[in-house]
C-alpha cells in the first residue's frame, strides 16, 4: 500500500468567472487525488475557509472583485500552494516571485492543466519521502542491547502477557512492554490496532480474508469490534 500515492488532498478554486468555475470543476472531476472542497467567488471567501480548514492547493484566479489574487496572497502569513489561472500573462512574473506552482493561461486544455496538477502531485510526493527519511526512531531493550527501531521497519507487534513481540521482516525483538503504551509511541497514520493482541503496520498489508489480514506470510486476526475501524482506514 503506497500510502503517498493514496492520500487525497484538498483544494479549492477561487476564480469569480462561471463558466472557468465550471471548466475547472470538472477537470478535477478527473483527478481522484484532489478533494474540491469548496468554490470562492473572490478572495474573502477563500479567507474564511483557509482560517477554518487546511487546504493544500488553491486554484486562484487575478482579476478578481473586492481583492486581487496576488494581493490576497501576499497577505497570508502561510498559503497552501498555488497554480494560477488567469487571462494576464503580464502577471506570470510577479506570480511565480510568489512561488507560484504553476500559471495557466485561460483557456486552457485538461492536458495543461493535468501538467499542472501533476507537478503538485510529484512535490507532495518528495515531501513526503524526505519526511519518511527523517524518521524518528524508538529505543527499545531487548536481549540486554538497545535497539535504534524505525516504526516504518515494523510489520507488526503482538502481545503475550507482559512482553511484547516486534516483528520485523527478518527477525522479532522481544520486549517488556504493553500494547496500550507501546501505541502511543507510533505514528496513528501508519498503525492500528486490530485486536486485544495485535497492532499492524498499514503500509504491509498485502491483502485482507475474512477476519483476518495477511503481512509478510503472517495471518494476523481481526476483533469484530476492529473491522470497521480497518476498512475504514485502508478504504480512505
Amino acid at each position: 500500500m503506497n500510502r503517498i500515492a493514496d492520500k487525497i488532498y484538498s483544494c479549492i478554486i477561487v476564480e469569480d468567472e462561471p463558466l472557468s468555475q465550471e471548466i475547472l470543476e470538472s477537470y478535477l472531476q478527473d483527478c481522484p487525488q484532489l478533494k474540491l472542497k469548496a468554490i470562492c467567488n473572490d478572495a474573502l471567501e477563500a479567507n474564511q475557509i483557509l482560517l477554518k480548514e487546511p487546504i493544500d492547493l488553491l486554484f486562484l484566479d487575478i482579476n478578481m472583485p473586492k481583492m486581487n489574487g496576488i494581493e490576497w496572497l501576499k497577505s497570508l502569513e502561510q498559503s497552501p500552494k498555488v497554480i494560477f489561472t488567469t487571462a494576464y500573462p503580464e502577471y506570470a512574473v510577479e506570480g511565480f516571485d510568489l512561488n507560484a506552482l504553476d500559471y495557466l493561461l485561460k483557456p486552457f486544455s485538461f492536458e495543461r492543466f493535468l501538467r499542472s496538477v501533476n507537478k503538485f502531485l510529484s512535490l507532495q510526493e518528495k515531501v513526503g519521502e524526505k519526511q519518511e527519511n527523517k524518521e524518528e526512531t524508538i529505543p527499545v531493550k531487548s536481549n540486554k542491547k538497545t535497539y535504534l527501531l524505525k516504526p516504518s521497519e515494523l510489520n507488526y507487534i503482538e502481545s503475550e502477557g507482559d512482553y511484547l513481540k516486534l516483528h520485523r521482516k527478518d527477525d522479532c525483538l522481544v520486549i517488556h512492554d504493553t500494547l496500550k503504551h507501546f501505541q502511543t509511541k507510533l505514528p496513528s497514520n501508519d498503525f492500528l490496532r486490530i485486536h486485544r493482541s495485535f497492532i499492524i503496520n498499514l503500509r504491509r498489508i498485502d491483502y485482507l480474508e475474512g477476519n483476518q489480514v495477511c503481512i509478510g506470510g503472517s495471518m494476523i486476526p481481526v476483533a469484530n469490534t476492529c473491522k470497521d475501524d480497518l476498512y475504514k482506514v485502508i478504504n480512505q
